[in-house]
């Protein structure tokens, strides 16, 4: 049975997106900048905002909170389509033929190479508990792997601007709950 993401109208929503294949190629500075800096302008298009997320080697999640109904599919489309295309870009410009390869075998639809999984997926969040379930779950995310002993020591997620008000990756605004 395939996802499907359903568009709840304004409110919280919980975004898992995931690379061709779990590639770990947000491991790499240049692509991870690339993929934040689409993320920043869906969410200046969309007059969204961010309350969580983590970057990891291979997948990302984010709480994002979206002001009007029938934004969530946009938002997702916009941010995914335009850094795929700069992943591939760069990918091909580095001549990195193994990635390339990997998303060439998932391309569909005539494009050339799939950078992302076919789609991402998105929840809805209709409690306070969840939302702060699901921000607790994407700051934990690198230890569950074992890449960090403790959030903190992770530099792709917002935790550090919850606990230290630090400047992270992408721009962060607290829930209103």
């Amino acid at each position: 049975m395939k996802w499907k993401n359903i568009d709840a109208g304004a409110g919280y929503y919980y975004i898992t997106a995931t690379l061709t294949e779990w590639l770990p190629l947000l491991v790499r500075d240049d692509i991870r900048r690339a993929v934040c800096y689409e993320i920043k302008l869906a969410l200046r298009r969309c007059g969204a905002s961010v309350s969580a997320f983590v970057i990891m080697p291979d997948h990302l999640h984010m709480v994002v909170y979206l002001p009007e109904g029938g934004q969530m599919h946009e938002f997702c489309k916009c941010w995914r389509g335009r850094s795929a295309r700069m992943i591939i870009d760069m990918l091909t410009v580095q001549n990195d033929r193994e990635s390339l390869d990997v998303m060439a075998r998932h391309a569909n639809g005539g494009c050339k190479y799939a950078a992302w999984k076919e789609q991402v997926r998105a929840l809805a969040i209709t409690r306070d508990a969840t939302l702060q379930q699901k921000i607790d779950y994407i700051h934990a995310n690198p230890v569950r792997r074992g890449l960090v002993d403790i959030p903190a020591d992770w530099p792709h997620s917002s935790f550090s601007w919850y606990e230290c008000g630090e400047a992270v990756a992408l721009p962060v605004t607290a829930p209103a709950v």
